[in-house]
């Protein structure tokens, strides 16, 4: 009779196996950080005009708006924001060049994965997020 996993066991492994790559991936780019990619695709998407944005930008990374600052500064002083958080020409075509490959990596990921299996995981994956984010919210 087998057993199976819990949850965790492989949300774990699956979450630092993909940070892992991730990291790997960026590895060539000026993008060094988890943290300066996700803040390089919010000002991308939002730009620094938009209201709340750092704010946001800290919660989705669980760290404090002083984190967001010290990764915008690296940022800087990479070439790929400018001194008022918006992206040079270096940074705009970084991350266009990082967002093919992590498009790329994520594709050879879910290959052979049924449309429907790839839809089941990412509804019980954010019904986890949302859950562990409210239960974030219960122990302030």
């Amino acid at each position: 009779m087998t057993t199976q996993r819990s949850l965790p066991t492989v949300i774990g492994p699956t979450e630092n196996a993909l940070r892992a790559l991730l990291t790997k991936i960026l590895s060539s780019t000026p993008i060094k950080t988890y943290s300066a990619w996700v803040i390089l695709n919010a000002v991308a998407n939002a730009g620094p005009s938009s209201p709340n944005w750092k704010h946001s930008v800290a919660d989705a990374l669980k760290v404090s708006n002083s984190d967001v600052d010290t990764s915008l500064g690296e940022l800087r002083d990479s070439g790929l924001l400018t001194d008022d958080g918006t992206q040079t020409p270096l940074g705009i075509t970084e991350l266009a060049k990082a967002r093919s490959a992590v498009a790329s990596a994520t594709a050879q990921l879910v290959e052979g994965i049924s449309e429907g299996d790839q839809q089941m995981a990412r509804a019980v994956l954010e019904r986890v997020r949302s859950r562990a984010e409210t239960m974030l919210q219960l122990q302030h």
